[in-house]
């Protein structure tokens, strides 16, 4: 069975735009590093790192369950 919907959350970063910028779009293998409470793994599917069009496989956490996505 699967679920879709839609998740918003607000949080407070410490960091530049720039490197929240870099983070989500050419760093992402290493998100875990970064929020390792939330973020379990992070898998490439298709394509290359860092590059446009690559597709992603979230491991995280939200609540108390662990989600893909």
């Amino acid at each position: 069975m699967s679920l879709f919907g839609k998740v918003e959350a607000e949080i407070e970063i410490k960091a530049s735009a720039y490197k929240f910028y870099e983070v989500n779009s050419k760093r992402v293998a290493e998100a875990p590093k970064f929020c390792p409470n939330f973020i379990q793994s992070v898998d490439l599917v298709e394509g290359e790192w860092g590059q446009e069009g690559c597709i992603v496989c979230w491991y995280f956490i939200f609540g108390k369950s662990n989600n893909i996505c």
